[in-house]
């Protein structure tokens, strides 16, 4: 008995020096800034890489669903690049300063200058401000100016570490105060973000010092648990990686996370704790067929506190619900905003 709990000991020693050995290895290119994201004109979703995205992030849709998929887009990639080179303003970009003195990167499209109204849009993980151009069209036309900010650690803003949601939030409150710096007390703000964008947006509702200007939370494919989504990506692949033992490898890089300088601890990164105690409306939107983030998180958020409202939709991968079903997407997206902002 001795002899086997020993061997066993010796067995958990080695897998844990291996996981060492490629967290070492991983954990900068993971986590560590995210700068090289593409230049397409119109973003990861609506430029020529589009229907690629799509089609991985809808992993099981039928041939028609992915017609319908593939048509949506494509319209909404014309509509979106005919509206955009048709403003009269160009894209403006702005820095703001985070609690840590993070300098921060946005991206501004003053369309509507008399109007009250700004969205502020953040993208998910590894992926940069122009995702937000998939939205930007419907949300001019119904009178908001556009702030698409670039994620610490990610584009043009600074920032050691990915921050998962956790270290966003705060940006997310600078964010917020300069659109109020900018457009004035009467300011109406909604944050919107899709998959990490979202989290972050559902984390910053409940910072105590976020601007009262900020009215309503549109959250798009966001998790409930990083650590959770973690395990469920690297034990199934869902991004593309070879599906491997979520432990102890996460664990390894969470201790080295946390030792780093900037660094913290990944479980802290919990959008269902701060949907329990949010004062901002918020709308959560799910694809039914999310392999990232599977649709029982959005359940679990749903049911975190009370009025929140859920949309789900089938046919719909990760942050692909807006071109399985565009009319109830926006129905949902727009009623919303117009009893709250």
């Amino acid at each position: 008995m001795g002899e086997k709990n020993g061997l066993r000991a010796l067995a958990r020693a080695c897998a844990g020096l291996g996981a060492a050995v490629v967290v070492g290895r991983l954990l900068p290119a993971v986590l560590g800034p995210q700068r090289d994201l593409g230049s397409e004109e119109l973003g990861p979703y609506l430029g020529g890489g589009g229907d690629v995205r799509v089609r991985d992030m809808s992993p099981g849709l039928s041939a028609h669903e992915g017609e319908v998929i593939e048509w949506d887009r494509a319209e909404e990639a014309d509509r979106t690049w005919r509206w955009l080179h048709a403003q009269p303003v160009g894209v403006e970009d702005v820095w703001a300063t985070s609690d840590d003195g993070t300098r921060l990167a946005g991206h501004v499209l003053a369309c509507r200058p008399d109007s009250p109204r700004w969205l502020v849009f953040v993208h998910g993980y590894h992926d940069n401000w122009r995702a937000g151009l998939t939205y930007a069209r419907r949300y001019a036309e119904a009178g908001f100016n556009l702030l698409f900010v670039d994620l610490r650690a990610h584009g043009a803003s600074g920032g050691d570490w990915v921050g998962c949601g956790w270290l966003d939030r705060r940006d997310l409150v600078a964010w917020a105060r300069w659109v109020v710096g900018r457009a004035g007390e009467g300011a109406r703000v909604t944050l919107m973000g899709i998959s990490m964008g979202a989290a972050s947006c559902l984390m910053a509702t409940a910072e105590q010092d976020l601007p009262p200007q900020v009215r309503a939370c549109v959250a798009d494919s966001g998790y409930s648990d990083f650590w959770r989504t973690a395990e469920n990506v690297v034990e199934t692949g869902s991004l593309g990686t070879p599906p491997v033992a979520a432990h102890p490898l996460l664990d390894v890089a969470r201790r080295r996370l946390m030792r780093a300088p900037g660094g913290y601890d990944l479980r802290l990164a919990r959008p269902v704790e701060a949907l329990a105690r949010t004062r901002v409306p918020v709308l959560l939107l799910h694809g039914e067929l999310d392999r990232v983030v599977p649709v029982e998180m959005a359940r679990e958020l749903a049911g975190a506190g009370t009025g929140h409202e859920l949309r789900c939709f089938s046919g719909a991968g990760h942050c692909c619900s807006v071109f399985a079903d565009p009319g109830r997407y926006w129905g949902a997206v727009l009623g919303f905003l117009g009893r709250w902002t």
